[in-house]
């Protein structure tokens, strides 16, 4: 099956580039229940080599620094997107599936606490973007960051926890961060947030002389600029505390968030900008293949936690961001996603990673479940051969960072995404269990309801 491609597109087909086309069309497809049989074991499998080592069970939270075959290493950090994310993670298996319950319920909490005693400023409110291994701050001074993208984090982790177990300390600490956020970040003129902070909350819009570093982890992007990145987790996060706390406030905050990655962030053919100035005037980027689909995803979700599931205006753009990503993005000689590119033309970045991979699985087979086109469910059991044959870890298990695009020479994340340098580490600052477990439990379930639509 060839893909269509707009007339714009002929000059690019002159000079050599050519649509990707499936290896087999022919082939027969594994059946919904072989998928799920096969997505469970890996679920399965995964949480197993997660809990309970990621624990850390003399300072709190969770380690920093687990080796490919799942050893733990010395580490000097914990940093506040990491911790938050395994607290979400362990909620969210509790709440999900009953035979992990009792085993994780104590391991979300054990994240709670260490978000509230060591994460959270006590001075001045917010959360720290790194503090020492054992808990204790990195500095106490005012020009340390903290950035509007790790506290969307908090509140998503938080909120989860509150949600599994009710308890208050994780609501109240959810609700008092977005608040934290709103009065020192929300942009009243122009929509969106602020994005970086000095610690007590005052604005951060340009680098401090004495700190040309600034946040690490979190340079790549000018301060002063909003993000595409860190306002689509503000709708994830947003999206999670509504579910537990039904504010007003709240409520207004999503709706406008989920606009603005609709109609500012994201534009034709379906394709997110990356940053953009404080009126939402846009840059000029790549295109993050990654992030489209985890976006169409994620605007799909606001959507049913907002009750209006069927908002023709926003399936459109999910839509059209996951039929972009396909055509432009989508490896259909081995399967897998593109990291990066152009709008229109060859990706210019052809390395795959293990979290682009996973968030294509999940939206696929939710594409496959709404829309029920034979090509989505083709797209997502060719993105699950090359994941399960590349992406997977044969020998030890976990996912590897990164291969390239034929799924040769795993490896891990180079010095643009993370201080670590080792190579195949199944867990950093940058690498959680949290794309990988989330992707396999939606797909389950998505599956489990096509199994269920495919027997009427």
């Amino acid at each position: 099956m060839t893909r269509t491609l707009p007339l714009i597109l002929l000059a690019l087909l002159a000079q050599g580039w050519t649509t990707r086309t499936h290896a087999d069309e022919n082939a027969k497809l594994p059946t919904p229940q072989e998928m799920k049989k096969w997505i469970d074991a890996e679920l399965d499998r995964d949480l197993r080599l997660w809990y309970p080592l990621s624990v850390d069970t003399q300072h709190g939270g969770y380690h920093s620094i687990i080796d490919r075959d799942w050893t733990l290493q010395p580490y000097e950090t914990k940093g506040i997107v990491q911790q938050a994310r395994m607290a979400w993670v362990a909620a969210e298996v509790a709440l999900r599936r009953p035979e992990w319950r009792a085993e994780l319920t104590p391991v979300a909490l054990n994240g709670l606490r260490f978000l509230k005693d060591s994460m959270w400023d006590k001075k001045y409110g917010g959360f720290y973007w790194e503090v020492k291994a054992d808990g204790t701050p990195l500095t106490d001074s005012n020009s340390e960051m903290k950035h509007a993208y790790g506290i969307s984090f908090a509140i998503y982790g938080l909120a989860n926890v509150y949600r599994l177990t009710g308890d208050k300390d994780a609501l109240n600490l959810a609700v008092e961060t977005f608040r934290w956020l709103d009065k020192h970040g929300y942009d009243r003129k122009n929509g969106g947030y602020i994005e970086a902070f000095y610690r007590d909350g005052t604005p951060m819009l340009a680098s401090p002389a004495d700190r040309p570093d600034v946040v690490k982890g979190k340079t790549r992007e000018l301060l002063g600029c909003k993000s595409m990145n860190t306002h689509l987790h503000l709708l994830e996060a947003y999206t999670e505390l509504y579910k537990v706390w039904k504010d007003d406030t709240l409520r207004a905050r999503l709706e406008e968030l989920l606009v603005i990655m609709r109609d500012k962030v994201t534009t034709w053919p379906g394709a997110m900008r990356q940053f953009f100035r404080a009126d939402w005037t846009p840059a000029a980027t790549f295109v993050s293949f990654g992030h489209d689909i985890e976006c169409a995803y994620l605007m799909e979700e606001a959507l049913e936690v907002l009750g209006r599931p069927e908002d023709a205006a926003t399936l459109k753009v999910c839509k059209d961001m996951v039929d972009h990503s396909l055509e432009f993005g989508f490896d259909y000689k081995y399967g897998g996603f593109f990291y990066d590119g152009a709008t229109f033309g060859a990706p210019a970045d052809t390395t795959k990673f293990w979290w682009v991979q996973a968030e294509g699985l999940n939206t696929l087979s939710r594409m496959y479940l709404r829309y029920g086109e034979t090509r989505y469910y083709r797209d997502f059991v060719l993105q699950w051969d090359f994941l399960s044959k590349h992406i997977l870890d044969a020998e030890y298990g976990g996912w590897y960072p990164v291969t390239d695009a034929d799924g040769a020479n795993p490896r891990g994340l180079d010095s643009r995404f993370s201080q670590v340098t080792r190579g195949l580490e199944k867990a950093h600052l940058w690498k959680t269990a949290y794309h990988e477990v989330r992707a396999l439990l939606n797909v389950s379930d998505t599956l489990e309801k096509i199994i269920a639509k495919e027997k009427k």
